[in-house]
């Protein structure tokens, strides 16, 4: 068999021009002879890296290397601030403030601005699967299942970048506007192109994702992963139900869903039958679980503060603890038991001045140290998940009874004593869109659940979000920050609801990449 040599200059061989993310950054190289040599490459630089972090020092947002886009969670209204006893450089609260507080350059430590990383992470992952994409098309020798499986895994790889620079870094799919938002460079080949690459439209990234989801599901229909963390044809399905949801194109949502459900493989937690010390609702065992990649950062931003000194970092917003709640409360706990495998409910003694206070945590209360057992907190695919979208297409496409049943499917797994659906309408989507929130929450996926719901053609819903921020009280170690005031991000389009692109690619470009218009968010007293 031919000797092939695969050079993996990391960004070189994916996206090559003027600017950072097109230019050559690392000359790490592999072998690969065969279709197991691409699988090893695939698990090495495609996947996204796994990664769970709790330490004091370990939450990083401008490392390149260690946890991915630890903010998501933080710009949504899940997520509030506290402030116990004094700052310090390593705080969540202090990394993460530029992102919670909607900053027009929100890539700042204390004001102190750094690279952002996400925008050539995700690039250099887009750069290998398409170097492996091509040499799987030379590897004839190599049995047709094989490459097929290999193909597949980049091709949904390939699709889930795309979707994560375009909700991060353009507008949400608008489709009376799409065809002319600007979205994110697209690149395809695995070759150099002495080119400026400039940015594709919304509408065409989203052609894209889907035209690789569909190869995925294509490619992947013999291949049965092993693991969570590889790509089967149930993930491809699942995917590409979420990105119709994203278009508006409920009616095409149906039949991927009913396929997985159908297919058997995976079964929903009931909740309302576990015990109190069961941890697998969502670690890497859980029945639930499709497909996870990427990072886990929750312990480390919503940390523990029980006898602390001195933290500042987030929690769980009031708004979210009272909306587990509508299924009703008996004997002082709520009817949905998601509230209690969701929220952490610390018990702080008085004289540290906190009351009421919640973290998330689906895992559990400790940090997960097992690498092994954690799910991503930024993406994560789930049987739940399949429900809410067969759900959302079935009543945006006025198919209401079988819309309530999805419903009811869910959540007789979650809720003791569930009422009758009743809802119609679009007191049925709130419904559903609510389901989305309780049960998605601290799964990267409410910030760009938001900015999709602002531009639905069909029960249109916009929002603004209020963050609160504290100070120190200068009370000594222990004492609760008091309350300085507090952002308040505007519907959109206003303010930040879409990242700037790092502005040493945009300058670098020489004016191909067109910057995103960004304003700071005020705040009031």
């Amino acid at each position: 068999m031919k000797r092939y040599f695969i050079g993996i200059w990391v960004l070189l061989l994916g996206l090559t021009g003027c600017s950072d993310f097109l230019e050559e950054q690392s000359n790490e190289y592999a072998y690969a002879t065969t279709c197991k040599d691409l699988n090893e490459l695939l698990v090495g630089s495609g996947y996204m890296k796994n990664e769970v972090i709790s330490g004091t020092n370990a939450l990083k947002p401008s490392n390149k290397t260690g946890v991915y886009f630890p903010w998501l969670n933080v710009m949504d209204d899940d997520a509030e601030e506290f402030v116990k006893g004094d700052y310090n450089d390593t705080d969540p609260s202090t990394m993460l403030r530029g992102f919670y507080a909607w900053e027009k350059d929100p890539c700042n430590t204390s004001g102190v601005l750094y690279n952002d990383p996400t925008w050539g992470r995700l690039y250099e992952h887009i750069a290998v699967v398409n170097v492996i994409l091509n040499k799987a098309e030379e590897f004839t020798k190599e049995s047709e299942a094989d490459r097929n499986a290999v193909k597949g895994q980049c091709h949904f790889l390939r699709a889930s970048f795309y979707y994560l620079l375009v909700n991060l870094y353009a507008k949400p799919y608008d489709p009376v506007t799409a065809e002319r938002d600007p979205g994110v460079p697209i690149k395809l080949t695995h070759y150099v192109e002495d080119i400026e690459y400039e940015r594709s439209t919304v509408d065409n990234v989203y052609q894209q994702i889907v035209s690789d989801l569909n190869a995925a599901i294509d490619y992947l229909k013999d291949y049965e992963p092993t693991t969570v963390r590889r790509v089967g044809l149930d993930a491809a399905r699942t995917f590409l139900s979420r990105v119709y949801c994203y278009m508006g194109k409920w009616e095409l949502v149906p039949e991927l869903c009913n396929a997985v459900i159908n297919g058997n493989k995976y079964s929903l937690k009931n909740l309302p039958g576990a015990g109190v010390k069961d941890t697998s609702w969502l670690d890497a065992n859980s029945p639930e679980i499709i497909f996870t990649q990427g990072s886990n950062s929750i312990n480390r931003v919503f940390p523990l503060v029980k006898g602390k000194t001195n933290s500042a970092a987030f929690r769980v917003s009031e708004e979210l603890v009272s909306l587990f709640d509508k299924h009703g409360v008996k004997d002082g706990e709520a009817n949905d038991c998601r509230k209690k495998f969701t929220l952490f409910r610390e018990e702080v003694p008085a004289n540290e001045g906190f009351s009421g206070f919640y973290i998330p945590r689906k895992v559990g209360a400790a940090p997960v140290n097992e690498k092994s057992l954690f799910v991503s907190d930024n993406f994560t695919l789930r049987l739940s998940e399949v429900y809410l979208n067969l759900a959302e297409a079935l009543a945006m496409t006025d198919q209401e009874e079988p819309a309530r049943e999805a419903l009811k499917s869910l959540l007789k797994y979650r809720v003791k004593d569930l009422q009758p659906i009743t809802a119609t309408g679009e007191d049925l989507i709130k419904y559903i869109r609510d389901e989305r929130r309780l049960e998605l929450c601290f799964e990267g996926q409410r910030w760009f659940d938001l900015r999709r719901y602002a531009v639905s053609p069909k029960y249109l819903e916009t929002k603004s979000i209020k963050h609160n921020v504290y100070g120190n009280s200068y009370g000594g170690n222990g004492t609760p920050g008091i309350l300085e005031g507090y952002y308040l991000l505007p519907t959109y389009p206003d303010g930040g609801w879409v990242l700037p692109i790092p502005a040493v690619e945009v300058e670098q470009s020489e004016g191909s990449l067109e910057q995103n218009s960004r304003e700071d968010c005020l705040l009031y007293n």
